[in-house]
């Protein structure tokens, strides 16, 4: 009974409310641009508060427990449909882009007839074919530079307040390592340097002064959040992200007196506070723990190898949780790593999933979903380098830059953490690479707007 009732939610949300709100949103460009700020809030959200779960298996440590109904992708239908009743010759349910991801779900769906459980399998097919929407959502909602004006000052606003969440929760509440609205550190540090990076190269670039100011607050709150969550890997790919979003600016994109100035107040900002957090950001890596930790990754990805060793199109999407544990003998590796520190095994205790995106993809979904996934974002990336050379010089060309520094961190860091498996992660990283692979295709026609400051 209660699926049922979920069920009509679900329904009457996706087909209903959503459509019917994209009706109200026709031909209203200033309410299209707020629900596309709002879209970018709720990826900082409760994922609690965002999702309902047909067939909910919480015990399973999969990482999708159920098929996905989300608040983000009702939004996103809502733009989409907003967008279809102005009946614009650029609209397009399924760019290219899209159907590009399409292919990537196709592939890896085709592990569904290797799946011992093909349930669990198609409850990640839904929740990352669906998630298209929001992709598509970006591609049709941001269109110009006063639409990336408003995602990207929506992008600096969600960064301050979760920055402001995160203080409380370490300094108030006395939190070591804090996660915000978040399910764990990483994907909270994950989503804030993908945001904040781009915002860094915005505010470089010849925007309105009052833009500076709460592009550069947006990227000072991102660097608070990644500090607050103390992930190794994160405090790394921020710190390198900002040397390489300040070194390309200045070097490959466009020399100017602003860049110059920006990069000396932030690096003054950062020795500033640097005395206040080294200590704590010393002994978070020296922590104990940290040299079993990579261990463990280790002994997981060679599970991972040996999943995908025994199938082509891997052992089922969303499988993995499943396949580590008995009776099947994947995890028998872990088993003998523990046995070999002299630890006790517990057969009955149910191992989780592998850390490494790229090993969780070929593990489930076989080579045609991770060549497929590689061929996605590979693309993806040529398309936003591309746009960067054409439009360099200008704002639209310094958020290109961003973005692809970010990515490259994100993509790199994916070997080390499954975040795009996360449904907020998913749906910030579609939302603002769909937004960016539309005006990519631009060419520079108009002038800099007059009250930039260079």
């Amino acid at each position: 009974m209660m699926d049922l009732i979920k069920f009509v939610i679900i329904f009457g949300l996706y087909f209903v409310a959503g459509p019917l709100a994209g009706v109200w949103l026709a031909n209203n460009r200033t309410a299209q641009r707020w629900t596309v700020a709002l879209l970018v809030f709720m990826t900082s959200w409760h994922i609690n508060k965002l999702t309902l779960m047909l067939n909910s298996v919480e015990t399973y440590r999969g990482h999708t427990k159920g098929f996905e109904g989300s608040l983000l992708e009702v939004v996103a239908i809502a733009l989409l449909v907003a967008r279809w009743r102005e009946k614009a010759a650029d609209f397009r349910w399924v760019p290219g882009w899209a159907w590009l991801w399409l292919l990537y779900c196709a592939c890896s769906t085709l592990s569904v007839f290797a799946a011992p459980n093909t349930t669990y399998a198609w409850m990640a097919a839904w929740k990352f074919t669906s998630a298209v929407v929001i992709l598509s959502a970006g591609w049709n909602a941001v269109r110009d530079d006063e639409d990336l004006r408003w995602l990207a000052r929506a992008m600096a606003v969600t960064l301050v307040i979760q920055a402001a969440l995160v203080m409380k929760m370490r300094y108030v509440d006395g939190f070591y390592q804090v996660r915000g609205w978040f399910e764990h550190q990483n994907p909270l540090a994950m989503w804030a340097y993908m945001l904040g990076l781009p915002l860094l190269a915005l505010a470089m670039a010849p925007v309105l002064a009052r833009d500076t100011r709460w592009y550069a607050a947006g990227f000072l709150a991102a660097g608070l959040a990644v500090y607050g969550s103390l992930s190794r890997a994160a405090l790394a790919m921020f710190a390198l992200g900002a040397v390489g979003v300040a070194g390309w600016s200045l070097v490959l994109d466009k020399f100017t007196g602003k860049r110059v100035r920006l990069i000396a107040t932030m690096a003054g900002l950062g020795l500033l506070g640097l005395p206040l957090v080294l200590d704590t950001v010393i002994a978070r890596f020296n922590d104990e723990g940290n040299s079993a930790s990579g261990e463990t990754r280790e002994m997981m990805n060679l599970a991972s190898k040996a999943m995908a060793q025994d199938s082509f199109v891997g052992i089922g999407w969303n499988n993995f949780a499943l396949t580590i544990n008995a009776p099947f003998t994947y995890g028998d590796v872990i088993n003998d790593w523990e046995r070999d520190r002299g630890h006790k095994v517990n057969v009955d205790y149910a191992k989780g999933v592998v850390e490494s995106h790229y090993w969780l993809l070929l593990a489930e979904n076989g080579w045609p979903g991770l060549l497929t996934y590689l061929l996605f974002i590979g693309a993806a990336h040529v398309a936003l380098l591309a746009g960067w050379w054409r439009w360099r010089g200008t704002a639209r060309g310094a958020f290109f830059l961003g973005l692809v520094v970010a990515l490259t961190l994100l993509y790199a860091h994916s070997n080390l953490e499954r975040v795009l498996t996360q449904t907020k992660n998913l749906a910030a990283y579609l939302l603002i690479l769909g937004a960016a692979l539309r005006l990519a295709k631009g060419r520079p026609e108009t002038a800099e707007l007059p009250a930039a400051r260079r």
